[in-house]
């Protein structure tokens, strides 16, 4: 049976469930894996539970607000920590993000695997150029993304962006 099992955290807790109300404390953290169809592994990671944002889709990366507990599709020059979305956490719904671990990311199109990523100029999306010179650190592409944009496999790990000078 495919779907997220959840490993350790709050009891209840499925990660891409999205509530109308909080049912967990925000901030609340759980790790769980995805089982695919084979009963394989397919992704892993900790998770943290905060308030969605409006456009707020599986695989959009946003930025994490530890102040008020919400989250923003992450803008192009954020500085600060970030998360990928694991369902349509849209505004006024609680929900779960990713933020260590292997999972699905938007990517921009023609992203190498393996590259390093950036904030890109849409909203929610990363990308291999550095358009606003603000890499994300502790994330990069586990595949290659196709000819357009697109939920590709990434790797992160309690990513962050940060200024890069240019080269």
């Amino acid at each position: 049976m495919a779907g997220w099992k959840t490993l350790d955290g709050p009891l209840g807790a499925q990660m891409d469930q999205v509530d109308s109300s909080a049912v967990f404390q925000m901030g609340a953290t759980a790790r769980a894996r995805y089982i695919d169809s084979s009963s394989a592994v397919a992704y892993h990671g900790e998770f943290i539970y905060q308030k969605g944002v409006a456009s707020c889709a599986a695989g959009k990366w946003v930025a994490l607000n530890y102040d008020n507990d919400t989250v923003a599709l992450l803008p192009d020059a954020h500085r600060g920590p970030v998360a990928l979305a694991v369902a349509a956490t849209v505004a006024d719904t609680y929900g779960w993000f990713q933020r260590s671990g292997k999972g699905l990311g938007l990517l921009a199109a023609s992203v190498a695997d393996n590259a390093a990523l950036h904030c890109s100029g849409t909203a929610g999306q990363a990308g291999a150029a550095a358009s606003g010179l603000t890499e994300i650190m502790g994330a990069r592409a586990a595949a290659a993304s196709g000819s357009s944009a697109a939920n590709t496999e990434v790797e992160i790990q309690y990513p962050v962006c940060t200024s890069v000078e240019p080269a």
